[in-house]
């Protein structure tokens, strides 16, 4: 039972990794070039990329890529370079990069979604290692 659990899940959480690494990359690339900035899909608000944050965006873009491969593969370590390129290009962005002129109450809601996705990610990243189960508060499911 739970090998056939963990196949679907994983397989799902890939898909929908994949389908949002394909529209950050369009609303990155067509927001650059045509002038319009970055909507996210939520948030009343638009983010204008100097060419340094759209260099930046390509390249965590580029990393992100590699690690979808990962979680392909089913290497354990994808879904942790995922959750941390994330973070990395959060903390640039509100740093130093197009996000610090957005009022934090409008991110916030966006990034605590984006967590609890990766937070679900990360479990069946572990359970890529086992092929079969994941630890869940110290017992084996």
């Amino acid at each position: 039972m739970k090998e056939r659990l963990f196949k679907p899940l994983h397989w799902i959480m890939l898909i929908l990794i994949s389908l949002d690494f394909i529209d950050t990359s369009y609303r990155i690339t067509y927001g650059y070039f045509s002038g319009q900035g970055v909507q996210p899909p939520v948030g009343d608000f638009n983010v204008q990329l100097s060419t340094l944050d759209f260099i930046v965006s390509i390249v965590f873009q580029l990393a992100i890529a590699y690690t979808i491969y990962m979680l392909y593969s089913m290497k354990k370590s994808g879904g942790y370079y995922l959750v941390g390129l994330n973070i990395l290009f959060v903390i640039y962005g509100f740093v130093l990069g197009p996000f610090s002129t957005v009022p934090a109450g409008e991110v916030i809601p966006l990034l605590a979604g984006f967590m609890v996705f990766y937070i679900c990610l990360l479990y069946t990243s572990d359970a890529a290692d086992e092929r079969s189960s994941v630890d869940l508060g110290g017992r084996r499911i």
